[in-house]
């Protein structure tokens, strides 16, 4: 699938192991997050702004920190496009919640407006991947599952985690599709809070279920 995603602000990398990346991904910023025991995807640029994800029996996915300031920029907008028709998939299931395509879109840990099972899992969650660990993430879906709107639960992240079915297996094939979204707005509906800031995005494929 291909991401046409432009990004107007000052990007900063990940720490992570970079392996399946080709230069020019890495020159705008991108790293990308492995998992253990999956194959990664790879990613090549498609020009300006764009990025060219192959997925095959695999997973990974690229990111960057951001620093977004959503009372400034609460609007993203991005245009993408896949090759292949999406299969059948259940995004609340762990083992068959594959995605075409994700943009995960990530926010700092606030404990003012943190729930108490985020307070109490917190601890948890900095000792595997550090104090500067998101706190939630609203994740945009390409997928075979539900209809576009839908919103559930990561079946990895629970609450904190929500996916949002912008594109579903009705979408077009080789054709690029357009998307905007008040992250903002969405947050607030989702979480019941006022968002401040986006600390990463991420762009990413599922195919090893």
């Amino acid at each position: 699938m291909v991401f046409g995603l432009p990004l107007a602000v000052p990007l900063a990398a990940l720490s992570s192991d970079i392996t399946n990346l080709a230069p020019q991904i890495t020159s705008r910023g991108w790293e990308e997050i492995t998992f253990d025991d999956k194959t990664p995807n790879t990613y090549v640029s498609c020009g300006d702004n764009c990025v060219e994800i192959n997925t095959s029996n695999s997973v990974s996915m690229i990111g960057m920190e951001v620093g977004i300031d959503l009372t400034r920029t609460p609007i993203l907008s991005w245009d993408w496009r896949i090759e292949n028709p999406v299969i059948p998939s259940d995004l609340t299931t762990k083992g068959r919640d594959d995605r075409a395509a994700v943009l995960f879109v990530t926010f700092p840990y606030n404990p003012n407006t943190a729930t108490f099972s985020e307070k109490m899992m917190r601890p948890v969650v900095e000792l595997a991947r550090g104090p500067d660990a998101p706190g939630r993430v609203i994740s945009y879906v390409w997928s075979g599952f539900g209809k576009t709107g839908d919103e559930v639960e990561s079946p990895y992240g629970g609450a904190s985690n929500v996916m949002v079915v912008c594109r579903n297996k009705e979408a077009p094939v080789g054709a690029w599709v357009s998307e905007r979204v008040d992250v903002a707005a969405d947050y607030q509906r989702i979480f019941g809070a006022a968002p401040r800031m986006v600390a990463h995005i991420f762009l990413s494929a599922d195919s090893d279920d």
